[in-house]
């Protein structure tokens, strides 16, 4: 039997203690924010990032890449390395790190395409790729890290023919060695096309979650079936993301003007906190007990009207059993792209023993990391699921 617990509590200001956070800069050299955001991805204490650099003519062909120690607070590595040049604003696709931690993969799943392995050891170029696995049918492409045998998981939606056109979800994994496709899977088994505002899957599981458009969110595996998961919830507003959570478990944020929600499946159970503010996701610790969300504030009018306008943006800390705000801070979400791929930055959440780092792009050349004490009664640190 599945239970549902609805937790309502009111986002005002100063309702969340901030625990005297420490506060720092990771300077990035040769980025302009304007042109690209740093894609960042983090295990064991140390954030790996990488972001194109551009020269004055708003022209790159560069890539640079560093490790930060956040026990050590310093730069541990550094490294510069040749890419497909483009002109004026650049998207990323995503930075992962490898199973086995031996090495990175930098994707842009866009025109000219690059799939990048570097190697974490000296962040030097391995190998990389500019053809990539698509079509012109693919679209909403995206990159969801490394499977548990560290080979590279890309997805898209595809026009599936056979079945008079419909779009349906594709899951494609490709080797390491010379990137060649290794799998193609099409979920040509779900019950009827897919209309979704997103797709979340996890390859090393091999499951993916979607929206019904009612507010719950239903777990299917690779070929379109249901596995009987399902986040239920009463919110009746637009879906506006979700995170994995392991083998049965995900998060997901709902919008609407100036209030929203999120809600939480775990341990076959739905949980909803309710917020006075719109939230999209941006960002998860590896062990999946703290998620992060931009949370923004608009006036209730038309676009036409000023309606579009931002009047609050905050990154709001939310640990998932519960789930409750723990942690709070003025942030805005960053973003960079042309009119045909615009890629939004996240932010990197480590847990560790008796806090949790924050680690976010800013609109400055440099990352801002905001150490967060756990109160008492927080998760400890438990081993993380490795994507």
């Amino acid at each position: 039997m599945k239970f549902k617990k609805t937790i309502i509590a009111a986002i005002m200001l100063c309702s969340v203690v901030c625990y005297g956070q420490t506060t720092y800069t990771i300077p990035l050299e040769k980025l302009n924010t304007s042109l690209a955001v740093p894609a960042m991805t983090a295990r064991d204490g140390v954030v790996y990032v990488a972001y194109r650099s551009f020269d004055w003519l708003r022209q790159s062909d560069q890539l640079q890449v560093v490790a930060y120690d956040l026990h050590a607070r310093k730069v541990v590595k550094r490294g510069t390395i040749p890419v497909p040049k483009v002109h004026g604003p650049r998207a990323s696709s995503g930075l992962a790190l490898s199973h086995d931690g031996t090495m990175l993969a930098y994707v842009e799943l866009h025109n000219p395409g690059l799939e990048l392995l570097i190697s974490s050891k000296d962040l030097a170029e391995i190998r990389h790729s500019n053809v990539l696995p698509f079509t012109d049918q693919d679209y909403r492409r995206g990159f969801a890290g490394f499977d548990s045998e560290d080979r590279l998981c890309l997805m898209s939606f595809i026009r599936d023919f056979p079945r008079h056109g419909e779009d349906v979800p594709r899951f494609i994994r490709t080797s390491i060695k010379d990137f060649k496709v290794i799998s193609d899977t099409r979920a040509s088994t779900l019950a009827k096309a897919v209309y979704s505002n997103y797709l979340v899957w996890d390859p090393i599981i091999r499951r993916f979650w979607l929206p019904n458009s009612g507010g719950n969110v239903l777990q299917y595996n690779e070929e379109g079936q249901s596995t009987r998961e399902e986040l239920t919830t009463d919110i009746h507003q637009l879906d506006a993301g979700a995170i994995p959570l392991g083998q049965a478990g995900v998060i997901a944020f709902y919008a609407m003007v100036s209030r929203g929600a999120v809600a939480s499946y775990t341990n076959h159970k739905s949980h909803t906190l309710e917020l006075s503010c719109s939230p999209r996701p941006y960002g998860a610790s590896n062990d999946h007990a703290y998620a992060g969300a931009i949370c923004i504030t608009q006036p209730d009018r038309l676009p036409e009207a000023g309606g579009d306008r931002v009047l609050t943006s905050e990154f709001l800390l939310i640990r998932i059993d519960g789930p409750q705000v723990v942690w709070r801070q003025k942030m805005s979400a960053m973003g960079a792209g042309d009119k045909d791929y615009l890629g939004w930055a996240s932010a990197v959440i480590e847990h560790g023993d008796k806090k949790v780092w924050v680690v976010a792009p800013t609109k400055s050349p440099e990352l801002a990391v905001y150490e967060v004490p756990l109160p008492e009664d927080e998760p400890t640190k438990s081993e993380p699921t490795i994507h």
